[in-house]
């Protein structure tokens, strides 16, 4: 047997209301001015955390945008470097995290990130950036946080919509890992508990958005889920969502959500030991259509037409799926892509026993 796996570099701190030792994180980087990172929409729900933080916080960007565009970091970043900070906060989802990295490379100063979705982003070195109306996708380790806090009190208030469509990239992330190009048994050990993680406690959270159990229980599975993401890479999933969103507009949990069973079902003859490993996280014989079915009970979108995609693009989305896409363990060719494609754009349940 033969693997590698390279350090993790984050240090990270879990459990509910851990928000709280924030200050203290931010002394332990030796750092004294902090600027915090987030959307628009997420601006009064930081306020406690700079408050908390008094005159350590210089400064708070919120012009985060969707997929990251290119003005948008450089905003950030000239912001940053006017306030004269010393480190960063990251406060939301893969955007808010994605535009801290790309801060974190641009100044060689380092980022905490607090996470309130479940994408799993905040723990890989990866980040793309919206260039000339393409996602550009970025690989640094001066981007990856140097500490993570995971407070599941701080997902209480993250929509269903959001709950269920970042869960599901999450879950993404796990069932790329399970077929990696080199066999990485860390990497299947880590993804298939996440899996399981993942799809018990979504449910609960949309049930009772103020379940703690399950949103920690969600909160750790999409823990596992990022840091399978810096062992073992992408494939055909993720590169498609890419282009779904750099190129057509699409929100990227929503692409996910629709693209995951679809995908998981193209992938299912090449990867027998990863379809096992997702039914036993799954409890089930069929785990295309239990991810689906998943997406469905959680109110997940199940299909592209219903979130802006123009069937006329689907030709050209294949191919550009097809050239993006590095390895895959079923090889790629554009029929068998073009009908994935299709049968996501109309929302079909897809089914591949193990």
């Amino acid at each position: 047997m033969n693997f590698t796996v390279n350090p993790l570099r984050s240090r990270i701190v879990f459990g509910a209301g851990t928000a709280a030792q924030l200050p203290e994180e931010i002394a332990a980087l030796g750092a004294k001015r902090a600027m915090i990172v987030c959307t628009t929409g997420a601006a009064g729900r930081v306020q406690p955390l700079a408050a908390s933080l008094g005159e350590v916080c210089t400064g708070i960007f919120d012009g985060v945008e969707t997929h990251v565009p290119l003005a948008v970091v450089e905003a950030a970043v000239d912001k940053f470097r006017a306030l004269d900070a010393d480190c960063l906060i990251t406060f939301g989802g893969g955007s808010s995290v994605d535009t801290g990295k790309a801060i974190a490379v641009e100044t060689g100063r380092p980022a905490i990130a607090i996470p309130t979705t479940y994408s799993g982003a905040e723990m890989t070195p990866n980040y793309g950036i919206v260039i000339a109306g393409e996602k550009k996708r970025h690989q640094d380790q001066r981007a990856q946080a140097r500490t993570i806090i995971y407070d599941a009190a701080l997902t209480t208030g993250l929509s269903p919509h959001m709950t269920a469509t970042s869960g599901m990239n999450g879950l993404a992330h796990c069932v790329e890992a399970l077929y990696p190009p080199q066999p990485n048994p860390v990497a299947a050990l880590l993804a298939e508990e996440a899996a399981r993680a993942l799809a018990e406690g979504l449910p609960g959270c949309i049930a009772d958005a103020d379940d703690l159990d399950a949103r920690g229980g969600a909160l750790y599975g999409a823990y596992l889920a990022g840091t399978v993401v810096s062992l073992v890479g992408i494939a055909l999933h993720h590169r498609t969502c890419h282009v779904l969103g750099g190129t057509y507009g699409l929100a990227h949990g929503d692409a996910n959500s629709v693209i995951l069973p679809q995908v998981t079902a193209f992938n299912a003859p090449a990867a027998p030991q990863a379809m096992a490993a997702l039914a036993r996280a799954l409890g089930t014989d069929d785990p295309a259509a239990a991810i689906f079915d998943l997406g469905q009970s959680i109110g997940a979108p199940s299909d592209l037409k219903s979130i802006g995609m123009r069937e006329g693009d689907l030709d050209a989305a294949a191919k550009q799926a097809i050239e993006f896409t590095a390895y895959n363990p079923r090889p790629l060719e554009f029929g068998p892509v073009r009908e994935m494609l299709q049968n996501a754009y109309e929302g079909k349940r897809p089914s591949a026993p193990v």
